[in-house]
């Protein structure tokens, strides 16, 4: 894998997001992004896979991975779609205008949905995995994605902050959340969340506190009814709702994309972090949509 370039992106109240680019003349440009409290470099074994054909541009979102802490008080789901369009806009400054998809798991996709109504972002295509959409006021499946992300935020306060190795973290995820994730992602993904403390050791890159924020605001989000808004190509692909412990998100998908009349995908056997469970799979499913739109 070739070096990127870096280029560091200004957000709107002056915070900073790093973004690699790895440049390939000619070819469309892909954006990425992560899930809450994770960081891009954990899904490295998906986003590889598509450095042949493309030029991937990959950025943490604010306090994650690689980025300066910021003030928490601007730590939400509405700044981090004002995020995405610096991040658009500045990488086009930067490396040229061409054709871009933004390819966003989790929380960084309702950032991308809501850039769409706040920002007027012009994405060329968009591909959200597992997107954790709050369904609207009346829905039954309202209730169910609100009690998740108070569950989530609640876990995320008590998480352990520090350790004293990397691999510590790394054991965690093999034994939670990256159970079923391929060989090297639970390793990938403690390295990128992570950064060295002061006084030794290694601590969350994303403090918990900034986490849970994220997962309360995300239940008062209205994120299902800002899929309206969007104005490019849009394709879901979703975890697996009959799946063991299966999440909120792989209920809501389904049903939102046939309210709208997005195409939506389920990857069999997955869950919430489909990406790095089955990432051959989720890359072919993201070439052969990108491929339809012209990508």
């Amino acid at each position: 894998m070739d070096a990127p370039e870096l280029l560091t992106v200004t957000c709107s109240d002056g915070a900073n997001i790093i973004a690699r680019r790895y440049r390939r003349d000619g070819r469309p440009r892909l954006l990425l992004s992560h899930g809450n409290g994770f960081a891009i470099d954990g899904y490295l074994a998906f986003w590889r896979l598509l450095l042949a054909d493309y030029e991937v541009v990959v950025f943490d979102l604010r306090n994650h991975g690689r980025n300066p802490l910021h003030d928490v008080e601007h730590h939400t789901v509405a700044q981090m779609a004002r995020d995405h369009g610096s991040v658009l806009a500045q990488v086009a400054a930067a490396f040229g205008e061409r054709k871009t998809a933004g390819l966003f798991h989790s929380i960084s996709s309702i950032a991308a949905i809501i850039a769409g109504e706040l920002c007027k972002t012009k994405w060329d295509a968009l591909i959200l995995y597992d997107p954790p959409l709050t369904a609207p006021q009346g829905n039954p499946l309202r209730d169910g994605g609100q009690g998740i992300d108070d569950y989530l935020a609640n876990n995320a306060r008590l998480r352990r902050h520090h350790f004293d190795h990397v691999e510590e973290l790394a054991r965690d995820y093999s034994a939670r959340v990256g159970r079923n994730w391929v060989e090297g992602a639970a390793q990938d993904m403690a390295q990128a969340t992570t950064r060295p403390a002061e006084g030794g050791g290694y601590e969350l890159s994303c403090p918990g506190d900034y986490e849970a924020r994220i997962y309360k605001d995300n239940s008062r989000t209205e994120s299902w009814l800002a899929l309206r808004s969007l104005q490019q190509p849009t394709f879901i692909l979703g975890a697996d709702p009959e799946a063991a412990r299966a999440l909120a998100p792989a209920r809501v998908g389904p049903a939102a994309a046939a309210a709208f009349g997005l195409e939506h995908v389920i990857v069999p056997g997955t869950g919430h972090v489909l990406q790095v469970e089955k990432p051959e799979q989720c890359v072919r499913e993201t070439i052969r949509f990108l491929q339809r739109t012209g990508l």
